[in-house]
C-alpha cells in the first residue's frame, strides 16, 4: 500500500516537471526574442547601458539617428531630422520603451549578432560601440514625400519595384520621437484622435477603392474575359438592393474592359464582378496576399478579403475595392511592384546592411514574397495603368519624357457617397513603363478624388526620385 502512495507521488512530481520542461521549451523556442525585447526586462538596462547604441543611416550614408554618450556612460539617443523618421525609424527611450526600426533591429543596433560581441559585455567597465545600420531609404526623397503629405492624414510608400527595397516611406500625422518631446507629450500623444502613434504606412487599413481594379482585371484577363462588353453603361447600375454609381454619375456606353479600366467605370467592374464567381475573387485575392502575412521584418498589418462563399452583390461591391475589403498602404505598393516586375511581387525590406565599422555583418538580399499573375497578365495590367496615366483618371500624374502607369481610387467608406471632402483618395503606380525603377502608393484620409489629389503627389514623389538619379 505505502508502495502504491509513494508511486503515485512520484507519477505526481514526474508529471509537474515534465510540464515544466515543455513550458520553458516553449518559451525558449516561440517567445524568446519577445521576452529579451521587453520592455519589462531589467537585464535588458543594465546591458545596453554599457552599450553606446549603433548608428542609423539613408542608403547614400546620412545620419538619420545616433547615440551621444558623457562621461558618466549616459548616452542619449539623437534624431537629427526630428519628426521625419517617426514611423520609420521609431524612438527608443528609457522610460517609454522602442518602436519599428529600433525595436525591430535592437540586437544589431547593440551588437549582440555580432560574433566579436557575444563576450564580455557584462564584464567591462568601458562602453561598448554597437553595431550601424543602413536604411534602403533615399533621404532626400524622403524629405520631398513628407514635405508634400505634411497637410493630409495619410500614407504613401516608394519603392523599388523589383528588389523590394524601401525608398520613402511616411505617415501622416508624425510626432518628434526625441526623449524629451516624448516625455512632454506622452499623454497628449497617446489620446489624440488622429493617432500620432498609428504607422498608418503599414498598420492604416483602408478600402481600396478603384485601385482595386487593378487585382479583378488580372481576374477579367486570366479567365478571357478582356473581350466582354457591358452594354450602354448610363452612370449607375442595380444590383440586389444596390445601386452603384460611376464618379460623379459619368456616363460610359458601351464598355469593355480596356474602356472601364482607364475610365475607372463602375459600373463595368461591379457588372463584371457580380458574374464572376466568389472563388475566383477570394484566389486571386489571396494570392495578391490579402488575407495573408506579408513577409517584413516591420509591424504591418494583414490585408483583408471576404472569405465566405459571396453572393453577386458582395462580388460586385468587392471588384470595386469596397465592403469588407480593406488594405494597408504598403500592400498596394506590393501590387503596384507585381504588376511592374512581370507578375513577381518582391519581399519589402527597409535595412539593407548592418556594419561594424567597415565589415559588413549581414546584408538583406532581394527576394520574392510571391507571384500572383503572369508576366503575360502582368504585361496587359501595364498597358491598362499606361493609358489610364495617358489619357485617363490618372492625368495629374503624367511626368514629361516619363512614361507612367497608374491607377487611381476614391473609396466609399460608411459616412460618405463620394463625398468630395470626406472620401479617402487613392493613387498607385509606377514609371518608367520600360523598365520601372520606382512604385508607388499614396493614400490620403478625408481629401477626394484620388486623380485630382493622390495622383499629383505620386508623381512629384517620382519626379523627385529621377531628378536625384
Amino acid at each position: 500500500m505505502n508502495n502504491k502512495k509513494v508511486i503515485e507521488v512520484l507519477v505526481f512530481f514526474s508529471i509537474l516537471f515534465l510540464g515544466l520542461i515543455i513550458y520553458l521549451t516553449t518559451i525558449n523556442i516561440y517567445y524568446k526574442d519577445e521576452y529579451v525585447e521587453s520592455s519589462y526586462n531589467q537585464r535588458n538596462t543594465v546591458q545596453e547601458a554599457k552599450i553606446k547604441r549603433g548608428t542609423i543611416y539613408d542608403r547614400n550614408g546620412t545620419v538619420l539617428a545616433y547615440s551621444e554618450a558623457d562621461e558618466d556612460m549616459k548616452q542619449k539617443r539623437i534624431y537629427p531630422h526630428g519628426s521625419l523618421y517617426s514611423h520609420v525609424i521609431g524612438y527608443s527611450s528609457s522610460r517609454y520603451g522602442k518602436s519599428l526600426v529600433e525595436k525591430q533591429y535592437n540586437q544589431d543596433l547593440l551588437g549582440k549578432n555580432n560574433v566579436k560581441s557575444l563576450f564580455g559585455t557584462l564584464f567591462q567597465n568601458t562602453m561598448k560601440d554597437g553595431d550601424d545600420i543602413t536604411l534602403t531609404i533615399d533621404h532626400k526623397l524622403q524629405k520631398r514625400a513628407a514635405q508634400l503629405m505634411k497637410k493630409y492624414k495619410g500614407a504613401l510608400v516608394a519603392m523599388n519595384p523589383k528588389s523590394g527595397e524601401i525608398l520613402a516611406m511616411v505617415s501622416m500625422p508624425d510626432f518628434d520621437p526625441s526623449e524629451d518631446a516624448l516625455s512632454e507629450n506622452w499623454a497628449e500623444l497617446n489620446s489624440a484622435e488622429d493617432s500620432p502613434f498609428l504607422t498608418r504606412a503599414t498598420m492604416g487599413m483602408y478600402p481600396p477603392g478603384s485601385t482595386y481594379k487593378i487585382i479583378t482585371s488580372a481576374i477579367i484577363l486570366e479567365n478571357n474575359l478582356a473581350d466582354k462588353v457591358i452594354k450602354d453603361d448610363k452612370g449607375s447600375i442595380h444590383l440586389g438592393d444596390k445601386d452603384i454609381s460611376n464618379a460623379n454619375g459619368s456616363i460610359y456606353g458601351d464598355t469593355s474592359l480596356s474602356k472601364g479600366f482607364v475610365k475607372s467605370s463602375n459600373v463595368y467592374f461591379a457588372a463584371m464582378g457580380a458574374d464572376i464567381e466568389s472563388s475566383l475573387h477570394r484566389d486571386m485575392a489571396e494570392r495578391f496576399l490579402l488575407n495573408e502575412k506579408i513577409p517584413f521584418k516591420f509591424p504591418i498589418a494583414r490585408s483583408k478579403f471576404e472569405t465566405s462563399n459571396m453572393q453577386p452583390l458582395p462580388c460586385a461591391i468587392a471588384s470595386i475595392g469596397q465592403g469588407k475589403t480593406l488594405m494597408t498602404p504598403m500592400h498596394l505598393a506590393l501590387v503596384a511592384s507585381a504588376v511592374a516586375n512581370n507578375g513577381v511581387m518582391p519581399k519589402p525590406f527597409i535595412v539593407s546592411k548592418v556594419t561594424d565599422g567597415n565589415t559588413v555583418i549581414s546584408r538583406t538580399a532581394a527576394s520574392t514574397a510571391a507571384q500572383p499573375i503572369s508576366a503575360e497578365i502582368a504585361e496587359e495590367l501595364k498597358e491598362l495603368m499606361l493609358e489610364t496615366v495617358n489619357s485617363g483618371t490618372g492625368t495629374a500624374a503624367r511626368i514629361p519624357g516619363i512614361k507612367v502607369c497608374g491607377k487611381t481610387g476614391t473609396a466609399e467608406n460608411e459616412m460618405t457617397t463620394y463625398d468630395e471632402n470626406k472620401t479617402p483618395a487613392l493613387f498607385v503606380g509606377f514609371a518608367p513603363y520600360d523598365n520601372p525603377e520606382i512604385a508607388v502608393s499614396v493614400i490620403l484620409e478625408n481629401a477626394g478624388y484620388g486623380g485630382s489629389v493622390a495622383a499629383p503627389i505620386a508623381r512629384e514623389v517620382m519626379k523627385a526620385y529621377f531628378s536625384g538619379k
